[in-house]
């Protein structure tokens, strides 16, 4: 055990003297830093295009106004055209647009919703639906007034004078909106069940998100990186002089350890560019994702018959998990064939652990081509 940990050791200092891998953990910080100079100057929120139909309507510019005044994680602008809303979207100066119509104010009040609002979207945006909640709200409050009269008056079967109602309905919500108790908004982890105050959540920049698939991204490639080095090492002997009982032990270290090595750099950035969820849960999930890497490299291993063949591969690897996997963009609805690629590609795995899935999936994926790592181990014999 103390001649294996020493081996061990030694393919650490090994991997740092190898310029190819070092690269590889200094231009993620380096990746991290360019992103952080590109949006230094930009106010970091999404951008939300509004064009308005009927500029008499009373609701409409209600509406408008509270979107465009509210200081929030989206900026809300207006445009005076429709053609300039799409072509707002379509460019990508604006994450979503919204068209309001002719008489929304009776449209609503009539309980007249279908296709009141038209929303315009790109089929790559994952910000549709957070930005909807915030229209929604503004809508609701700006009926809320005329809601509560109606109920009180009409529906509740109790005798009310309706301006006395909306008298102090008003005065009411006046005193709420001052204290800004109106609405409270939370963002709750769904893993988790962790509840988030908006004014916490919107201190993130939405345009720091894609360090996060970039570090999956990355971390792959240091365990592709060390494969590679397995081939070197094994073509030059270097496992021969371990015996067949320790090999498979050598072999499962060499591809572990600079994966574990670039985890570890991933997990700095990600608590430097602030999108952690706590560093307990961040290294957990980031421990996982190491050994579900090691397992499919091991796997990888026992296929691939040659060096040159990862080498060819590994480009193909990189595209493809940058393309298929949400990191930018997420191209599913566009082209749904994305969603069965995703199954193949490593970072897809982690990164669903933050979006929808449980960090259980993760490890249960990393036990799956553990377990076929090591029986393909049992029958090799490089």
């Amino acid at each position: 055990m103390k001649r294996m940990g020493m081996w061990l050791l030694l393919m650490c200092k090994r991997l740092l003297k190898k310029p190819s891998f070092v690269i590889i953990l200094v231009l993620l910080p380096v990746i991290l830093l360019m992103y952080r100079f590109i949006i230094s100057n930009d106010e970091g929120t999404l951008r939300a295009v509004i064009y308005v139909s009927d500029e008499c309507d009373a609701l409409t510019k209600k509406v408008a106004k509270g979107l465009a005044d509210m200081d929030c994680a989206v900026k809300f602008y207006m445009t005076s055209t429709e053609d300039d809303l799409y072509s707002d979207v379509i460019a990508g100066r604006a994450e979503v647009g919204y068209r309001f119509p002719k008489n929304l104010e009776e449209r609503l009040i009539k309980a007249n919703w279908d296709g009141v609002i038209t929303m315009v979207v790109s089929d790559t945006s994952q910000y549709g639906g957070f930005v909807n909640e915030f229209v929604t709200a503004e809508i609701y409050k700006e009926l809320m007034e005329d809601w509560l009269t109606d109920y009180l008056v009409n529906k509740s079967g109790m005798r009310f004078d309706e301006e006395a109602v909306r008298a102090s309905i008003r005065e009411s919500l006046v005193k709420l909106s001052e204290t800004e108790e109106v609405f409270d908004v939370y963002y709750k982890d769904m893993n988790t069940s962790e509840i988030t105050e908006r004014g916490e959540a919107e201190k993130e920049n939405y345009l720091m998100k894609p360090i996060r698939g970039t570090v999956a991204l990355f971390v792959l490639l240091a365990g592709l990186a060390g494969l590679v080095f397995w081939f070197q090492d094994s073509a030059e002997g270097r496992f021969k002089v371990m015996s067949y009982e320790r090999r498979p032990f050598i072999n499962y270290g060499s591809l572990l350890v600079p994966t574990l090595m670039a985890g570890v750099v991933g997990i700095v950035c990600i608590l430097i560019s602030g999108l952690s969820v706590g560093f307990v849960k961040e290294t957990v999930r980031m421990l996982l994702y190491c050994l579900f890497v090691t397992g499919v490299c091991e796997v990888l291993r026992m296929l691939v018959p040659s060096v040159n063949a990862i080498c060819a591969a590994i480009p193909i690897i990189a595209i493809g998990s940058y393309l298929c996997c949400p990191i930018i963009v997420d191209l599913k609805k566009l082209l749904p064939i994305v969603g069965h690629l995703r199954a193949i590609l490593p970072p897809d795995y982690y990164l669903q652990t933050f979006i929808a899935t449980s960090v259980w999936a993760l490890a249960g994926a990393a036990a799956v081509v553990t377990v076929v790592s090591i029986v393909f181990e049992m029958f090799d014999r490089r």
